[in-house]
């Protein structure tokens, strides 16, 4: 799958996902959230899930009903669109609209999920359930244009204060961020599984 994700695979229900398309991604804290925002992301991509590389899976045997786990590495993710934003982050007040960027750099992810057996014409197919997504980043680095209505000073002084300040503001809106990104990857995968019978995806031991 991810050595296809360029191109896709008809072959396996797998569309392109590089880039991978967001359609829409909201994330919204409140007062007792030290980053109390509204962002709004539209008709974004993620770019960089061709680089990533296999390190190790775990599962995926003749039981398909058991959990099963691949972990993967990736130099770079980056998340990128069009977005909207207001509110406060940390100490400081935040408002723009224009194009946003966030990186994740050394990105370790754990991909989880369990199979539900599904029978279709005498063959037995998985479908993917209880899908998890663990994304760490070595570091995160985000990148906002025409913040404060195009201020220059504003807006450079703001992408600073973010950078500066990425591991709380991160760990404030990871678990949204990882909601709509979990959603987007789960029917891609089932779309995946759907094509094949189970038996035929994987060697007996």
């Amino acid at each position: 799958m991810i050595e296809k994700a360029a191109t896709g695979d008809p072959g396996l229900n797998l569309v392109p996902i590089e880039p991978f398309a967001i359609d829409k991604l909201s994330i919204q804290k409140g007062a007792d959230s030290p980053i109390s925002i509204n962002l709004q992301l539209t008709n974004n991509y993620v770019h960089g899930l061709g680089s990533t590389r296999i390190k190790s899976v775990r599962g995926f045997g003749k039981d398909m009903t058991k959990k099963h786990e691949v972990r993967m590495f990736a130099p770079a993710i980056s998340l990128a669109g069009p977005y909207s934003i207001k509110g406060k982050v940390l100490i400081l007040p935040i408002t723009g609209k224009g194009e946003s960027n966030f990186t994740y750099a050394n990105l370790e992810t754990k991909l989880s999920f369990r199979g539900q057996p599904e029978e279709r014409d005498g063959e037995i197919y998985m479908v993917p359930i209880n899908l998890n997504a663990d994304a760490v980043p070595g570091h995160v680095y985000f990148h906002f244009t025409n913040l404060f209505n195009g201020d220059k000073a504003l807006g450079d002084n703001m992408n600073a204060f973010l950078n500066e300040n990425w591991e709380p503001i991160y760990d404030e809106v990871k678990d949204e961020l990882k909601r709509g990104l979990t959603e987007k990857l789960q029917s891609i995968v089932q779309k995946v599984f759907a094509k094949i019978p189970y038996n035929k995806l994987f060697l007996e031991n």
